[in-house]
């Protein structure tokens, strides 16, 4: 598989510091140790440094439990009103990862879309299973649907969006908030999503032992997550076992080529197709999941892409 895989993302991969990191065996045997070793590898990176048009800022608000606040933090080009607003969550295989690992995506995107980026940073299992991260943020959603204009955002324009485990958490909220009624998500952007705890499709078989995704890790990942809820996943837990799929927002969902994942991104799309939502998906090839977060020219490409894609989606809006 790996010749298949483009020569310079591997390249990169294998070059990576986080390579190092056993996600594997520390999602069977120590999940929480995953989010301090990629701090380890992070503070030995130089500080990327903020663009002189970008304001970068961290905030708290307030969440639906009255002993807590949620992070959020958010990237805006400096002096800009009513810009459109992209509600982000992080990947990490609902166990690890921080909004930073993003910036030096976010840094870019923003200015380059003229959009404002807010990245929840929700709870996380094991310690924190379903439903922490979506109470999380399903509460900053509430919240900017109601407070974004101080911001300097448009609150009647919000997307929703993640990458990998941060797009299920997407997609999960864009179905809990279709039926509460109570805010209007403009477009659902979805990268590399889990979106099935069965893990018996055809990618997930074939691909079971892919670079930066398995099949074993996946299943570690659903167990922490659903913790004793995996044999019967309760509602918004899991995407693609939702009943109703009308009446959901425009859809982007990006898949790779050798992601074990990409039938269950491709599934949903169907799902969300069949229900007559507007769904763009895109499938990139010779990548692997997260390719990314890894300097070569395909991630180039692809960041071209999604700047492209944002435009396009908040041009038709208007």
């Amino acid at each position: 598989m790996t010749e298949k895989i483009d020569p310079e993302l591997w390249q990169s991969i294998i070059n990576s510091p986080y390579n190092q990191i056993n996600y594997e065996n520390l999602l069977i045997h120590d999940p929480s140790k995953i989010r301090e070793e990629e701090m380890n590898v992070s503070l030995k990176e130089d500080p990327l440094p903020i663009p002189t048009l970008l304001s970068v800022e961290n905030i708290h608000i307030p969440s639906s439990d009255p002993l807590r606040n949620i992070r959020l933090r958010i990237y805006k080009p400096k002096g800009q009103n009513d810009l459109p607003i992209l509600l982000y969550f992080h990947g990490g295989a609902f166990i690890y990862g921080t909004p930073e690992q993003y910036d030096f995506i976010f840094f870019r995107l923003a200015l380059d879309v003229n959009m404002m980026i807010v990245s929840v940073d929700y709870r996380l299992a094991p310690k924190h299973p379903f439903p922490a991260a979506i109470e999380d943020g399903y509460d900053a959603l509430l919240w900017l649907s109601e407070n974004a204009n101080q911001l300097h955002g448009n609150k009647n324009n919000i997307m929703i969006g993640g990458s990998s485990a941060g797009a299920t958490i997407a997609a999960s909220i864009t179905h809990w908030i279709r039926d509460t009624k109570s805010v209007e998500i403009q477009h659902q952007y979805l990268l590399y999503p889990p979106m099935d705890h069965h893990l018996i499709t055809s990618s997930m078989n074939k691909l079971a032992n892919a670079p930066m995704q398995t099949k074993v890790s996946a299943q570690w990942m659903w167990k922490h997550y659903l913790n004793n809820q995996l044999e019967q996943p309760p509602q918004y837990s899991v995407p693609l076992m939702e009943k109703n799929f009308n009446n959901l927002p425009d859809a982007t969902i990006i898949v790779c080529e050798f992601d074990p994942l990409k039938d269950e991104g491709k599934a949903y799309a169907k799902r969300l197709q069949q229900a007559g939502t507007p769904t763009h998906l895109i499938e990139i090839e010779n990548s692997v999941h997260t390719f990314d977060f890894f300097s070569c020219s395909l991630s180039e490409r692809f960041y071209t892409k999604q700047v492209e894609l944002f435009k396009h989606i908040l041009n038709k809006k208007k």
